[in-house]
């Protein structure tokens, strides 16, 4: 019986070390300070928000990693809110060393650090953090979550011309999620896709403040620590954690505007700057 007991407690302490190591090996998995702070920031700002720049990458085998959704993440301490800010893909800003281009080619000019720094620039804040991931850890992080529920707008037909998934509410897995925040063949082309973007977001983080996520977070876990890349520290994970807890349920979300313009062949999206400039204050400055 002694023998019973002890092997018990042993494997009891056993978990309880595990348990508590765990984030310690994740956030090595997915920490990379050195992508964010080769160049340094013009900016400074308002100690009391915190802006994390959110990228999404289409990198594939063997090929050069360009940025295909580029979105600022604001958190207000004093206002306890969450802001949204997306930028076209396709937006033709100055890249230093560069020139203009699209500015979704900075990360693949000079990887992220490049990129940070050129978003920096067109937007005048400050950038504290960057969170990167690819088509897979998208997907992954909403399987791994359970699914989102979303108010389709249309039916998104595949490649294969059968439907992913039908217009309506509707709980997506990755799959369908991924193929619904890609999709760009309407009227509104890469503005519409950032608003389904924004819209599967705040679908994910509704999602991720259930009590019942937490059953789901080695799932969670597991996605990010193969997907993922971040300079925030695991103290700084945490916190943000905490704060999703208590922060308010809506997001606000804006998206930039511009005018689609065929530069030497090629399509840009010319920023409206009056429109920016708004954007930043209002919800990234919270002058609202």
């Amino acid at each position: 019986m002694k023998n019973k007991k002890r092997i018990f407690w042993s494997l009891a302490l056993l978990f309880l070390f595990l348990l508590l190591l765990f984030p310690f090996f994740l956030w090595w998995q997915i920490y990379e300070p050195q992508e964010s702070k080769n160049l340094p920031s013009a900016y400074t700002g308002d100690e009391n928000i915190i802006n994390i720049l959110l990228l999404g990458s289409d990198q594939r085998e063997d090929e050069p990693a360009r940025a295909d959704t580029i979105m600022v993440v604001s958190l207000s301490r004093t206002q306890k809110d969450i802001s949204l800010l997306s930028i076209p893909r396709d937006s033709r800003v100055w890249i230093s060393g560069h020139g203009l281009d699209k500015i979704n080619h900075a990360m693949q000019f000079g990887g992220v650090a490049l990129l940070r720094q050129t978003v920096e620039n067109l937007l005048a804040v400050p950038l504290d953090y960057y969170m990167l991931t690819n088509f897979d850890g998208f997907a992954g992080i909403i399987d791994a979550v359970g699914g989102v529920e979303v108010d389709v707008e249309m039916q998104i037909i595949g490649l294969d011309g059968r439907p992913i998934v039908n217009a309506g509410r509707h709980k997506l897995n990755g799959r369908q999620a991924l193929t619904y925040v890609r999709f760009r063949s309407d009227a509104e082309g890469d503005f519409g896709r950032m608003r389904r973007q924004q819209q599967v977001m705040k679908a994910l983080f509704q999602q991720a403040r259930q009590p019942k996520s937490f059953l789901r977070l080695p799932l969670v876990a597991k996605e990010l620590a193969q997907h993922v890349r971040t300079d925030l520290t695991i103290t700084e994970l945490f916190a943000l954690a905490r704060f999703a807890q208590d922060c308010k349920q809506e997001i606000a979300a804006v998206r930039l505007r511009g005018e689609v313009a065929l530069i030497d062949g090629i399509s840009y999206v010319l920023l409206d700057e009056t429109f920016l400039r708004t954007a930043v204050e209002q919800y990234l400055w919270r002058n609202r």
